[in-house]
């Protein structure tokens, strides 16, 4: 069976970072079995080199990287005739590309707002590390800076509703859930779950441009189950 592994969280069937998020909806959308194996940041290089996965990337200091991190096209290769194809054929460079632009257009987001109440939600053994590495730079901004960082992120959504006026379907390809579809998803999954359904940051991205963003995130509603 499939192992996720996935960051631990206070806040009820929503645990693990953007990254674990676009797994989950990946393996929720091809329909495969699986289980979840919590992790704690501390733990995870330690664990990783136990079950031998090999590091994700490299720190600054050249040191290995580990990560939890997914594969899709790993899983339509392994499963092909389970659900949709993640990324059918011809369209990685593009899928990627979408992911990265999608990542960099709220990635001022981060650290400002984002992670100031993402490690409140996080067990005190993994928000630690967090506030020692990042320490007063996860205060959330306020006032004038606060308006332009949220004028800033509407603008950048903005570019991206831009993508989808006159496309045909729901999703980035057409009918059916692609990659790059989980990536839009993780995003928005996590910040709503962070700030709270029913605040304020939430309820004006799910209302942007005609609530575009809102309702993709409900067609992935079925989706979300954790497991």
């Amino acid at each position: 069976m499939i192992t996720l592994y996935d960051l631990p969280s206070k806040v009820a069937d929503s645990p693990g970072t953007t990254t674990t998020w676009r797994a989950r909806y990946c393996l929720n959308i091809k329909n495969l079995p699986y289980q979840t194996v919590y992790v704690e940041i501390p733990d995870v290089e330690a664990f990783a080199k136990e079950i031998g996965a090999a590091p994700t990337g490299m720190w600054p200091d050249r040191s290995p990287k580990y990560t939890l991190h997914g594969r899709p096209a790993y899983l339509d290769k392994t499963y092909p005739s389970c659900g949709p194809v993640l990324i059918p054929p011809g369209t990685m460079v593009l899928q990627l590309a979408f992911a990265d632009t999608v990542k960099e257009a709220l990635e001022h987001l981060r650290l400002p707002l984002f992670y100031s109440y993402f490690v409140t939600k996080l067990n005190n053994r993994s928000a630690a590390p967090l506030r020692k590495k990042f320490g007063a730079k996860l205060e959330a901004p306020e006032g004038e800076e606060r308006e332009k960082m949220w004028t800033m992120t509407r603008d950048n959504l903005g570019k991206m509703n831009e993508w989808f006026e006159g496309s045909e379907g729901d999703f980035v390809l057409g009918d059916e859930p692609c990659f790059a579809d989980t990536v839009i998803s993780a995003i928005f999954r996590l910040i709503r779950s962070t700030v709270g359904k029913e605040s304020e940051e939430w309820k004006d991205i799910a209302t942007w441009h005609d609530g575009r963003w809102g309702k993709h995130l409900e067609r992935f509603k079925q989706y979300e189950i954790v497991v």
